[in-house]
């Protein structure tokens, strides 16, 4: 007879990166935790803990002096954001890298972590950078799954160079063999991850979305203008494409976020010109979304961008480069795409002036607890039931 493990947890969802760090992996790894707590799985949320030297490269303002200072302040965020169910909060400890401009544990995730049936990972191949970090088949958890949604080595062949031709297939082949090592199967948020996951057991849903406040924004009004980017402001988020494309139409664009390349892009933008008005980091982006008509998101180091899934939820034009990591946008009236600048300016023109078609599609398809259910269900028998509600 076989005896069940008591675990105090069904749920641990992994993550490389937690609020204040206004980045992508941050906030889907701490919605898919609020959601899955919300749909009464036992959850516990597991974060990085940087000490208070490296939080200043990676956010500005808040700074913790110890662990538990960090997780009393997202438990408290977790509520003001109004989410009704906080998940248990643990850390690991990670370090700040400059070079990297990441953070890189610096512990076993899988030892930090409480005892679960189902263990989420998000950035699997990022989590295990940790040598000592433990397969899969010594963790004692039914399902280990990756959601796999950075190509980082589509950032090392941006960069040109003898890294281009030489890092990135060497880091490629890296993260395939530690998605192997450590998950049982892996999640791509989109055909831009593919490659990484190459070789591995896939299953295919669709696990990303957007909190309801998005879905509140008002609608465009009819003549409204505004163009805003909304993201971190480093070189590979397309911010030179921003600025170019505001300087050739003479068109007033402003840019919510702040990062590490910000003085170097003001200055560029300075220097030809170009009226970029910059207005610095928000949390609640959605209490802003009102003023505009269209997001301009030129980024290509995404695998898929949740800050334009943001923008289509709230009933705006997305103008965005025609990448695989853009292809699941495709299926939506509002996205518009170009190949080259002379696109993206003929784009973001359309955009102006067609009124935006009410995005129904979008607000099912990217709704957060929707897509909590379908991660829910792609571990299927493996895991923990969805509870009856």
């Amino acid at each position: 007879m076989k005896i069940e493990r008591m675990r105090d947890f069904d749920v641990t969802v992994m993550t490389t990166a937690a609020p204040p760090w206004l980045t992508g992996p941050a906030y889907l790894s701490l919605w898919q935790a609020c959601g899955l707590a919300e749909l009464g799985f036992r959850v516990a949320y597991v974060v990085p803990w940087v000490p208070p030297a490296g939080q200043s490269l990676l956010w500005q303002g808040q700074v913790f002096a110890t662990p538990q200072d960090q997780l009393a302040w997202l438990s408290a965020e977790i509520r003001r954001m109004g989410r009704p169910v906080v998940p248990a909060l643990f850390h690991y400890r990670g370090h700040a890298s400059k070079f990297l401009r990441s953070i890189v544990p610096l512990e076993d995730v899988f030892r930090a972590a409480p005892p679960a049936r189902v263990h989420v990972l998000t950035e699997p191949e990022h989590l295990c950078w940790y040598p000592g970090a433990t397969p899969r088949r010594h963790v004692d958890a039914e399902t280990v799954l990756g959601v796999v949604m950075t190509s980082y080595d589509s950032y090392i062949r941006r960069h040109g160079g003898p890294a281009a031709w030489i890092g990135a297939p060497l880091v490629r082949q890296l993260h395939r063999f530690l998605i192997r090592r450590h998950t049982d199967w892996t999640v791509p948020v989109s055909p831009a991850a593919e490659g990484i996951t190459s070789g591995h057991p896939v299953r295919l849903g669709r696990v990303t979305g957007v909190l309801p406040d998005y879905a509140e924004v008002p609608p465009v009004e009819p003549g409204q203008g505004g163009v805003y980017f909304l993201g971190r402001l480093v070189w590979d988020k397309g911010l030179s494409t921003v600025v170019e494309v505001s300087r050739r139409m003479n068109l007033p664009l402003e840019v919510l976020g702040e990062g590490p390349d910000g003085d170097a892009i003001r200055a560029m933008a300075r220097d030809l010109a170009a009226p970029v008005k910059f207005l610095g980091p928000t949390r609640e982006p959605w209490t802003l979304l009102h003023r505009y008509r269209v997001f301009f998101n030129p980024s290509l180091s995404e695998v898929l961008c949740t800050t334009t899934a943001e923008a289509l939820v709230a009933g705006r034009h997305v103008v965005l480069p025609d990448c695989p990591a853009n292809e699941p946008f495709k299926a939506y009236p509002n996205a518009h795409f170009y190949t080259d600048v002379d696109g993206a300016v003929a784009a973001l023109s359309l955009a102006m002036t067609t009124e935006p078609v009410a995005p129904v599609a979008a607000r099912r398809e990217f709704d957060w607890l929707h897509a909590c259910r379908t991660l829910a269900g792609l571990w299927g028998n493996a895991g923990p039931e969805l509870p009856a509600r």
